[in-house]
């Protein structure tokens, strides 16, 4: 693949920044049981492919929107706190392995940008634990995002849309331990319409949420118009 010129470069990343404009600001943190660590969810939207292997803007893409900024707080009884509830703190997941579609990558953290877009991936092979939510195997919905594909070709997420209900997603540790989880549900939504309550729930067991693109790419910009998000529960 021939190098983008400079002049080609700058407007790509200029489409991506106006892309943004309209979830900056909206990211703020919301509680979570975790007793040292809350839980920032991005704006709305989703992870969007490189222009390039391994040449990703940090700022390229968002994941979801906060459900903090749409609904009052729970009465004190209902909130899942340190206050309330002990949870036993995970260590950070450091591999995913979907083998039924093909998945066997590294996991690596991502955060947030300082105008609160949430950090992606640099590499197509890698996928992204969100790092102010929990960890798999916590209570809670971790979430993990990964590119579908770039003008560059298919990233790690590129056959996510083949998974099926009940097959198996397992998600390593640092330290050496494994969490299964079983899918339940997939759904397709367009990046306007993202599901951050859904998405970002604060559920009583260990869930886990898969996240990509959707739809079909814009050849002059690398955007797609939805999201793939697979839902899954700890197996039993």
């Amino acid at each position: 693949m021939t190098r983008l010129s400079g002049r080609g470069r700058r407007r790509r990343l200029a489409v991506a920044g106006l892309a943004l404009v309209a979830f900056a600001l909206l990211a703020a943190a919301v509680e979570t049981s975790r007793p040292t660590r809350t839980q920032a969810a991005p704006a709305k939207s989703a992870v969007e492919a490189p222009a390039r292997r391994g040449d990703v803007p940090a700022k390229r893409a968002v994941v979801a929107s906060n459900p903090a900024a749409s609904r009052k707080a729970p009465p004190p009884k209902a909130t899942l706190s340190a206050a309330t509830t002990t949870r036993k703190q995970m260590p950070d997941p450091v591999r995913i392995s979907i083998p039924t579609i093909g998945v066997n990558a590294r996991v690596i953290r991502l955060g947030l940008n300082p105008d609160r877009t949430i950090e992606v991936p640099t590499n197509l092979a890698d996928t992204g634990w969100f790092e102010p939510g929990p960890e798999p195997g916590e209570q809670g919905s971790a979430v993990i995002v990964g590119h579908l594909e770039s003008l560059a070709g298919p990233g790690v997420f590129a056959r996510l849309r083949e998974l099926r209900v009940g097959q198996t997603i397992t998600i390593r540790l640092q330290d050496g331990s494994a969490f299964r989880y079983v899918a339940d549900s997939m759904i397709r939504v367009p990046k306007s319409r993202f599901p951050t309550d859904r998405v970002y729930a604060q559920t009583k067991e260990p869930t886990l949420r898969l996240i990509t693109c959707a739809g079909e790419m814009n050849s002059a910009t690398g955007y797609h118009p939805d999201n793939y998000i697979v839902f899954a529960s700890l197996a039993r």
